[in-house]
C-alpha cells in the first residue's frame, strides 16, 4: 500500500479546499515559527490552524515537531523536539532576546489591558549594556542585523508604520507576545539563570 500527503489528509474530515491548503500552511509555519491572529498576513492561516488544531497537531507530531498556542496573545508556535532542526543564535542574538524578554516583563506590568508593550531603540540599547555589564554598545551594522532578525521572527515591530532605523534612539518598537514564547521563563530567578549562562559563555569566548 502506498502513502502520500493526499491519502493521509483524505482520512480526515477536512473539506477538499482545506486539504489543499494544509501543506502550504504547514510549510509556512515551519518557516516562520509563529503565526499571529492580529497580523493581517497571518490571520487567515491562523484561523485555519485554530479550526483544525487536531489535524495540525497530528501532522507536526509525526515529524518530530510540537505545535504550541498562546491563548492570551493568540499566537501559534511550532518547535522541534530534536536539536537538529532548532534555530541557532549567536551569543549577541541570544542576549538581545533576553533583553527583549526583560523589557517585555518590565513594561507589561504597567499595562492594564491585553496590549503589547512599546519600547524605544534607546531603551533596548541601554538594557543590552546593563545585561552584558559592558559600557560599549553593539556596532551600528551588527545592531541593525540583530534587530532585523528579531523583526523577521516577529518579536518586534516598529509602530506608526515607520521603518526600522537603529540610529533613531526614539524609534518606538512593539514587543510582541512571541517574546514570551521564544524564551519561556516564568520567574526572575529563571531569568537570572539565563543571564549567568550567557555571561559565562561570553567570558569563555573572550578568553579563546
Amino acid at each position: 500500500m502506498s502513502f502520500s500527503a493526499n491519502t493521509i489528509l483524505e482520512s480526515t474530515d477536512l473539506p477538499e479546499k482545506t486539504r489543499r491548503e494544509v501543506p502550504r500552511v504547514t510549510n509556512r509555519l515551519l518557516g516562520k515559527t509563529f503565526l499571529y491572529q492580529d497580523d493581517e498576513t497571518d490571520k487567515e492561516d491562523y484561523y485555519l490552524v485554530h479550526r483544525h488544531r487536531d489535524v495540525f497537531d497530528a501532522l507536526f507530531s509525526t515529524t518530530g515537531f510540537t505545535l504550541l498556542h498562546d491563548d492570551y496573545h493568540r499566537i501559534f508556535q511550532v518547535i522541534s523536539d530534536f536539536g537538529a532542526c532548532r534555530r541557532r543564535y549567536r551569543l549577541d542574538e541570544s542576549l538581545m532576546i533576553v533583553v527583549l524578554r526583560r523589557l517585555y516583563e518590565e513594561h507589561a506590568e504597567q499595562l492594564s489591558l491585553a496590549k503589547d508593550p512599546v519600547v524605544t531603540i534607546g531603551e533596548i540599547r541601554e538594557e543590552y549594556r546593563t545585561i552584558t555589564g559592558e559600557e560599549r554598545a553593539l556596532g551600528i551594522v551588527r545592531y541593525e542585523e540583530i534587530l532585523r532578525r528579531m523583526k523577521s521572527l516577529g518579536l518586534i515591530e516598529p509602530v506608526d508604520g515607520r521603518s526600522l532605523d537603529v540610529r533613531d534612539s526614539e524609534l518606538r518598537l512593539r514587543l510582541r507576545g512571541s517574546v514570551k514564547m521564544i524564551l519561556p521563563v516564568q520567574t526572575a530567578e529563571e531569568m537570572e539563570a539565563w543571564l549567568r549562562k550567557y555571561r559565562a559563555r561570553e567570558e569563555k569566548e573572550c578568553e579563546e
